[in-house]
């Protein structure tokens, strides 16, 4: 716990020496710690810097540990202060995003109350869709059959989609069958199933339609987002008419087999999902910090996830195992 204040395990072991004995030179934590001598400066740096450690007035090039209590109630009260600060623009970022709301729904024709509103945007039609299934509280039904499915919308929506299920929201999709044949679809699939996405298969050139929490449909006419228009439908009776067909759809559609959506290069030492996607965000450069965020796990489970990544395909670097990783087809 104690990396909140930027000590690491390096620094808490050598702080640690310092509590257990009188005094202590750089060099003789260094050799108690079997860690080269530039750490346990660096360590020693950390901890003086805190006010955890002072040199000492006796001996020279030695140091002594400050009292934990002491040295660390000051650190507590500067980080209780910092998350007073935080709450603050919390708050007053809360109140700017509300009035970023009504300006928004004050520019839509009919507001955000209309029952049902033509959407003749593209643009403004996957913005809605992104909007809706972001809000979504429960549950998230899907169709998207047509063979034209875009790939486009599909990097759009996943992160959405990855955060929805993160929250415990119930999400089910009908897609076309040629999802296998698309690489990036097929990608997209793995991801958000592995996370918890029920998805099925279909061919259906008529149906594309989202409904959420059963109160909202996005009913989308002509050809997808690129073409037509789209239909955002709030009333009872037409989102329990497009959720009745949902579930006709669901029960004809063919259920997703792990052999269908099979990765090239699957093997018993292969990546799960979150760790082919791990492995994608950082071939395009993503940090670690980044790359937490956006799987939304720790900072150090995304490295334990990249040295047994590493360990895996044998490599020295993470530049070494980026390269093998695509030379088995890994992403």
């Amino acid at each position: 716990m104690l990396d909140l204040f930027g000590i690491d395990e390096v620094t808490l072991a050598a702080y640690r020496l310092w509590l257990c004995h009188e005094v202590l030179s750089v060099p003789e934590v260094a050799e108690m710690l079997g860690e080269p001598l530039v750490a346990a400066g660096r360590a020693r740096d950390r901890l003086v810097e805190l006010g955890l450690l002072l040199p000492s007035r006796e001996r020279a090039g030695h140091y002594v540990a400050v009292h934990p209590e002491a040295g660390l109630d000051h650190l507590l009260q500067a980080q209780h202060e910092q998350l007073i600060r935080r709450h603050e623009r919390l708050l007053l970022a809360r109140a700017q995003i509300s009035s970023f709301v009504s300006d928004y729904l004050e520019s839509r024709p009919g507001g955000d109350t209309a029952e049902v509103r033509r959407i003749d945007s593209a643009d403004q039609a996957r913005a809605e869709l992104l909007a809706i299934v972001g809000r979504a509280e429960r549950e998230v039904l899907a169709l998207h059959t047509r063979r034209e499915w875009s790939s486009t919308l599909t990097r759009e929506v996943m992160p959405v989609e990855l955060r929805a299920l993160r929250r415990g929201v119930v999400m089910r999709s009908v897609l076309p069958r040629s999802v296998r044949l698309d690489e990036l679809g097929a990608g997209y699939v793995r991801t958000v199933a592995a996370h918890g996405l029920d998805a099925r298969m279909i061919d259906d050139p008529r149906l594309d339609a989202t409904a959420v929490d059963g109160r909202i449909g996005l009913v989308r006419l002509g050809r997808g987002f690129a073409t037509g228009q789209t239909l955002l439908v709030r009333t009872p009776e037409l989102t329990a008419l497009l959720l009745t067909l949902f579930e006709q759809v669901w029960e004809a559609a063919e259920p997703l087999s792990g052999e269908a959506m099979a990765a090239p290069g699957d093997g018993d030492d292969a990546p799960n999902d979150t760790e082919r996607l791990l492995l994608r965000l950082l071939s395009l450069g993503m940090k670690d910090e980044a790359a937490a965020r956006h799987l939304g796990v720790s900072v150090r489970t995304v490295r334990r996830m990249i040295a047994d990544l590493m360990a895996r395909l044998n490599a020295r670097s993470r530049f070494q195992a980026g390269s093998l990783a695509a030379q088995r087809g890994w992403f």
